[in-house]
């Protein structure tokens, strides 16, 4: 049967060029050398060598095989390992620990230089596994541009930070008492980026030996789709394929299993290196069907008489008009978030218990929707949003038709077709190329390798429109709907208008939107700490320094408060995608270094939630809930001449009330799911009611704090490897301090501090593990849990300020 062998750890990683790179051609085979094959130091023979080829490498070398090698393979003698190799644990991104540096082309990216290095790994295959099996090398993402060798050969290359490829190495590899086998991983990140913001470095997502049977299943071939749903039953299509990588022709029927129902599949004829293809159609009675509100998943089966795959699925329908988006059947609005990959403290080194965590959060805020921005969904991402139920919009990095992209794309449609969370493909985003007719030559080829893989998915692209809104009607008709980033803001929503004016019977769908400045916990702006109010920022995305109301882009490309009330005023939009659910590392706007994160977010970086996280949810969600805004320490805030001070609630309820020090300062309805106040500040404290039929549902308040006397420390999250931890300031009355920003040292009493992270966004302070302020009275610390599952920390203020 077929399992699965971790590659993750106790990697040696080099940072740098070695002087004398690894070659790609040999003139012989296995015989590079050098850290591609076993060193002297390792005591193994660097290939294995016959008789006669140990003399004939001696007479060519007055008697010495090593002078032999060098002289006829040019075979790396001299490398070896020494202290510039340091251990890792992967996932790895080793640009997350790179000092930071003030080079306006690096600014995007997260102001952190490019550069190359090296990964290599020493492990085991026991003997009896050759036995009838293939083994197959899997990586599920390197960034970027990877070459690999293993035992002295060079197995090939990878161009894409955002794909999953393998090997299949069975012959190559070293079995029982044969030896250890080498695998080294070149990385450069210095040939070019694939986005315009931080995209790390290195062998960030697992790398894992899949040993299957030689007469196996194809695991990317085993796809259960929804043909079709009425009268309340299912008709469900089943593809298995089968491929034969043994000595004999062998007669096989595959079966299937669906929700408990097995079904036998026809008989075949599998020929020594061929692949049969088997297909059927099932009908599913009364079946739950899959929604963001009940994410309900089957299980599928395929099975052989040495090989089983099991996957999740989902039934469920999508459908889209020029009246908006239909799941299953009803009308359903899109609530959703486009976000990048990376998280603070440990770049884009994501494992599931990360990417966990941080769907959760955007959950509760009442998200049902995700754009995976700008790349393809990983395969633990889209799982995660098979279960908590958001509907995820895959999207391609590039739409070009080189081979190497269409591969790329056939690969990623095939891997993540069958989960329930699918529901649109984005072809590309913000292409120069869009709406042209040479773009539409690419898309065509793009759409139809998405649509040959594919059979249930809408199709479209993220476009940029001209206020003219001028479409190209040949390249319109390979998509199943019109994708516009930002309908709401000026330029776009001018040409989107006019689009839909025209086009009347138009699918059109918001697919970005907001792009709102804000740093979490901050009500005043700040150009040189690189702050903006949470109010709203007076910086502008289009024009330079502090600007005045009204101005162009002036606190982002749109307001929450403008985004929603589009989406009320146009349905036929479908939803909205907000940009971003996270701040994310690179792309600062509006401001230049030492700024290194944008400002989009949400959540800050740590994941910790903004003041208009609440707005969202409060819209979003119907738990009773209220958020109150701003803190209230006198210094955090924005006072005029006569003393008074803006207050901003946000709640789903019916009305709210205010209080300072006790004393009510009213009650306000809520319009758009908030009120504002504007009031004398008085030290002491706020606290706001809301109420829904007269009965107090939920409440809020802020204390003005004294100064830092201790730490808080709260498990927020604890997976399978990691466990993240929240550090709060709180005086000596424990009240929570808003504007903190003392040093702390940290130290893992159980497990390993892997990554820290504060959300300022203009923190270049060097990398490091053991040390790092409070920004607006908070920190994360990210731990990998011990041998016992288990994860601890101590915490202790540097500083009292």
């Amino acid at each position: 049967m077929r399992q699965k062998i971790s590659l993750n750890h106790n990697w040696r990683f080099h940072l740098g060029e070695f002087p004398q790179p690894p070659k790609k051609v040999a003139k012989k085979a296995y015989a590079f050398g050098g850290f591609t094959a076993s060193l002297p130091e390792e005591n193994q023979q660097r290939l294995p060598v016959s008789s006669g080829g140990e003399n004939f490498l001696k007479l060519i070398a007055q008697g010495n095989m090593e002078e032999g090698l060098r002289n006829l393979c040019a075979t790396d003698l001299e490398s070896q390992l020494d202290d510039s190799w340091k251990t890792v644990e992967l996932p790895h991104d080793w640009k997350v620990t790179l000092p930071y540096e003030d080079n306006p082309a690096n600014l995007m990216a997260g102001s952190k230089a490019d550069g190359i290095a090296y990964y290599r790994k020493r492990f085991k295959i026991d003997d009896d596994i050759k036995q009838e099996n293939r083994i197959i090398l899997q990586f599920d993402g390197v960034m970027r541009m990877a070459d690999i060798w293993l035992n002295g050969s060079y197995l090939g290359h990878n161009n894409s930070g955002y794909t999953m490829f393998e090997f299949d190495i069975t012959e190559m590899l070293y079995y029982g008492d044969e030896g250890d086998n080498i695998l080294l991983v070149k990385v450069d990140t210095t040939s070019g980026s694939e986005g315009w913001w931080y995209e790390g470095a290195g062998i960030y997502k697992e790398v894992s030996l899949k040993i299957i049977p030689n007469l196996h299943l194809n695991e990317e071939d085993f796809y259960v789709y929804t043909k079709s749903f009425e009268d309340g039953n299912a008709q469900l299509g089943v593809e298995v394929s089968v491929t034969n990588d043994g000595d004999d022709t062998v007669l096989i029927s595959p079966k299937i299993n669906i929700a408990g129902t097995v079904i036998k599949l026809s008989e075949k004829i599998v020929a020594p290196l061929t692949t049969e293809i088997f297909t059927k159609e099932v009908v599913f009675d009364n079946p739950t069907l899959w929604s963001p509100e009940n994410p309900y998943l089957y299980q599928a089966t395929a099975v052989l008489e040495n090989d089983k795959i099991v996957k999740n699925f989902g039934i469920r329908t999508f459908d889209y008009d020029e009246k908006g988006f239909y799941l299953n059947g009803k009308p359903y609005e899109l609530h959703g978030i486009c976000e990048h990959q990376d998280f603070t403290g440990v770049g884009v080194a994501l494992n599931k218990d990360i990417i966990h965590y941080k769907i959760k959060i955007m959950k509760e805020m009442g998200v049902n929707a995700y754009r995976s921005a700008h790349h393809f969904a990983s395969k633990d991402l889209l799982e995660i949003c098979d279960e908590y139920g958001i509907l995820v919009m895959n999207e391609n990095r590039i739409p070009e038709s080189s081979p190497w992209r269409l591969a790329d794309l056939g690969k990623a449609v095939k891997q993540s077709r069958m989960n329930a969370s699918l529901a649109f493909w984005s072809i590309g985003n913000e292409e120069l190329t869009g709406n042209t007719t040479f773009g539409g030559r690419n898309i065509k080829r793009l759409a139809q390798i998405i649509r040959k893989f594919d059979k249930e998915h809408l199709l479209l692209s993220a476009e940029l429109l001209s206020p003219e809104g001028f479409v190209n009607e040949d390249y319109l008709q390979y998509f199943d709907i019109l994708g516009v980033n930002y309908p709401e803001a000026g330029v776009m929503g001018a040409g989107a208008e006019l689009i839909h004016q025209k086009y009347a019977k138009l699918s059109m769908m918001s697919t970005e939107n907001a792009s709102y400045f804000s740093t979490r916990g901050i009500y005043k702006d700040n150009g040189d700490k690189c702050h903006c109010n949470n109010f709203g920022s007076m910086y502008s995305m289009v024009l330079p320094g502090k600007r005045q109301p009204g101005d162009p882009g002036v606190g982002g490309t749109a307001h929450p408060e403008e985004v929603l009330n589009y989406l009320s005023t146009h349905p036929y939009m479908g939803g909205v995608f907000l940009w971003t659910a996270f701040d994310y590392f690179g792309e600062p706007s509006p401001f230049v270094y030492p700024a290194i994160s944008s400002q989009f977010g949400i959540c800050d970086l740590n994941g910790f939630p903004k003041d208009y996280y609440y707005y969202y949810q409060a819209h979003w969600t119907d738990a009773p809930m209220v958020h109150l805004m701003p803190h209230w320490n006198k210094e955090g805030l924005e006072i005029d001449e006569r003393g008074y001070t803006p207050i901003r609630v946000f709640s789903n309820a019916e009305e709210v009330e205010l209080f300072i020090n006790g004393i009510s300062q009213g009650k306000l309805p809520l319009n758009d799911c908030q009120s504002n106040y504007k009031v004398l500040y008085q030290e002491g404290d706020i606290k706001v009611l809301a109420y829904q039929d007269g009965k107090v549902v939920a409440t809020d308040y802020h204390v003005t704090s004294e100064k830092v006397s201790k730490l808080s420390v709260e498990k927020i999250y604890s997976g399978n490897r990691f466990a993240l931890f929240a550090i709060s300031a709180l005086d000596q009355y424990d009240h929570f301090v808003p504007m903190a920003d003392n040093s702390m040292s940290i130290k893992g009493e159980k497990g390993t501090v892997v990554g820290l992270g504060n959300g300022n966004p203009s923190d270049t302070s060097d990398y490091n593990l053991q040390e790092i302020s409070l920004f607006s009275g908070k920190a994360m610390v990210i731990v990998a849990l011990d041998e016992n599952g288990k994860a601890e920390i101590s915490v202790k203020l540097k500083s009292v300020k």
